[in-house]
């Protein structure tokens, strides 16, 4: 039912050939456990620490951009039977935490860069007939996993190291059960760009074989039935990483914009949009940190115009914010390409075979007699919101110019005052919004101070209606209100009336007064709630008095 190990033997050290310019020997990969059950990443990982423990921080790792092939070829007549390309993904290993706190602390140090990628490939032969058993490539696959980890070699300039490591399983095409067969790594040097060549060694084990039960029931001996009717070769290439922004391409069908570039280390990174007309405000496509690779950004251009544009690419330093690289490029748009069914007007190159016939002049016919009537009674439409949108505008212009004109959102508005004039008072009024103005109408006990009517001092509050009297009209007008009602100036006329009920001397006076200050709407000018703090005079009318300094304080709620 499941891919089983019917039997097992480990098998001894298993050697490649390592096919060099300057090396002709063959070198011996070395066997790695293949019942370990650390992943490839994990003994990379492992391979990286043992040598940070070499070089410490002065490790510096080697930003490539790698390549893999994998060929099958026959032993017998060296024929191609199966060749692929490893679908490698890069992988970045920090000695340093990447937690919120410290992320932008370990920017300065680059990430150690490998790669792990697999070929997986079909369980058959069919160029091989001699097999003792029949081999389907329905049932599993053969897959060749690696890790691919690049080092700096010390001892010269234009060369690196590579450590590999490669295992060998079979898959199973119908559940996710794999058999891992065989496991190697290799060390070795080879010059910077150029090509390396690896070669599975065709020695078997000296004892023992893999012997696997296919899902059909089919038995297979790797080693007898397939694995030595075959030669298979892995072929390396890497080269350093450079920035690079590549040329665009734009999808005739979709309009998507796919445009290429390269990182060489860990920066922030920005792709642009620029109109050639205003290339002063780009269209950021992309903005983040990338580590050493090659990516893609892509953007819809379905909703822009068709014409001239530009792309540009920055990458910056993210710790000192040190511009790296920078490039722009050119592209024009164009109209994508639709795609219509043919018609008996236009033939088109398919062949028919078959089908309902239909008279496609007749419906094209029909369809413009349609559109003909459809443009009229657009015609029509436009014209008829073209005239509601002038009455709707002259509608709008005469309501504005009435509002202007008019004093709107009146209020009935009471509070309680403290002044020099006015005395401690009540006061009732209203107010409108537009123009800010209020008319007041305060009824005051003067307890004292200076005022022209004569007064006892009072012994205490319960004799405050023996006290002098007035009674004010108040207008103010806040011309402004800046910082959402928040502080407002103010500016205001008053008249009051005093009296007193003491015999003696002046018993009535009439004040006119003038009065600057803040007012304040903590609320909001909508809300309930205000208050003013103002400074002014009042004039005594019809006998000689000097003036009276006034100021108030008052607050108050609307209605």
């Amino acid at each position: 039912m499941v891919l089983a190990v019917l039997f097992f033997v480990l098998p001894r050290i298993v050697s490649a050939k390592h096919v060099l310019p300057r090396s002709p020997e063959p070198e011996k990969y070395q066997n790695a456990d293949a019942l370990n059950q650390e992943s490839i990443e994990d003994l990379i990982k492992d391979r990286i620490d043992s040598e940070w423990k070499i070089a410490g921080p002065n490790f510096v790792p080697e930003l490539m951009r790698t390549e893999a092939d994998y060929a099958r070829l026959s032993v017998t007549s060296h024929d191609v039977l199966y060749e692929a390309s490893f679908h490698l993904q890069p992988h970045y290993y920090n000695h340093a935490s990447l937690g919120p706190d410290t992320n932008y602390s370990v920017y300065a140090d680059q990430p150690i860069m490998y790669y792990i990628g697999s070929a997986r490939t079909p369980l058959a032969l069919p160029v091989v007939s001699n097999l003792s058993k029949s081999l389907s490539g329905d049932e599993a696959s053969y897959t060749v996993n690696i890790g691919i980890l690049p080092l700096p070699d010390l001892a010269s300039k234009d060369s690196m190291r590579y450590f590999v490591i490669i295992e060998r399983e079979i898959e199973s095409n119908h559940t996710d059960n794999s058999v891992r067969l065989e496991r190697f790594r290799k060390e070795f040097a080879a010059k910077i760009g150029e090509p390396v060549f690896l070669r599975f060694a065709d020695e078997r084990p000296e004892k023992g074989a893999y012997i696997v039960k296919m899902e059909n029931g089919n038995v297979l001996d790797f080693y007898d039935d397939f694995a030595r009717f075959i030669e298979e070769h892995i072929i390396l290439k890497s080269e350093p990483l450079s920035f690079h922004l590549g040329h665009e391409t734009i999808s005739d069908v979709s309009n998507r914009l796919s445009i290429p570039f390269s990182v060489a280390r860990r920066c922030e990174v920005k792709v642009q949009l620029l109109s050639v007309v205003d290339t002063a405000h780009p269209l950021t496509i992309l903005d983040t940190v990338r580590e050493p690779a090659d990516y893609l950004a892509e953007l819809d251009m379905s909703k822009f115009a068709d014409g001239p544009y530009q792309y540009r690419f920055i990458a910056s330093d993210p710790e000192t914010g040190k511009t790296l690289y920078s490039a722009t490029h050119d592209f024009h748009k164009s109209a994508p390409v639709l795609f219509t069914e043919g018609s008996r007007i236009g033939p088109p190159d398919t062949l028919r075979v078959g089908g309902n016939k239909f008279d496609w002049a007749k419906l094209l016919s029909e369809t413009n007699s349609q559109l003909a009537t459809v443009r009229v009674l657009n015609e029509q439409y436009l014209s008829t919101m073209d005239k509601d949108e002038r009455e709707n505008h002259n509608l709008r212009l005469i309501v504005q110019e009435n509002n202007e004109s008019t004093i709107a959102d009146v209020h009935l508005r009471a509070g309680l005052g403290i002044g020099t004039a006015a005395g401690d008072n009540i006061f009732l009024g209203i107010e409108a919004n537009r123009p800010a103005l209020a008319f007041d109408v305060s009824f005051g006990w003067l307890y004292g101070g200076n005022t022209p009517v004569n007064y006892t001092p009072l012994g205490n509050y319960t004799q405050m209606f023996k006290a002098p009297t007035s009674l004010g009209f108040q207008l103010t007008w806040i011309p402004a209100k800046p910082f959402n009602g928040l502080i407002e100036p103010l500016i205001g006329i008053a008249n009051f009336d005093q009296w007193s009920r003491q015999t003696g001397g002046v018993t009535s006076a009439a004040l006119l007064g003038w009065q600057i200050g803040l007012a304040c709407e903590p609320m909001g000018e909508m809300q309930g709630l205000g208050l003013s703090l103002t400074y002014g005079g009042a004039y005594p009318l019809g006998f000689t008095s000097s003036a009276i300094a006034d100021w108030s304080i008052r607050a108050y709620v609307r209605f």
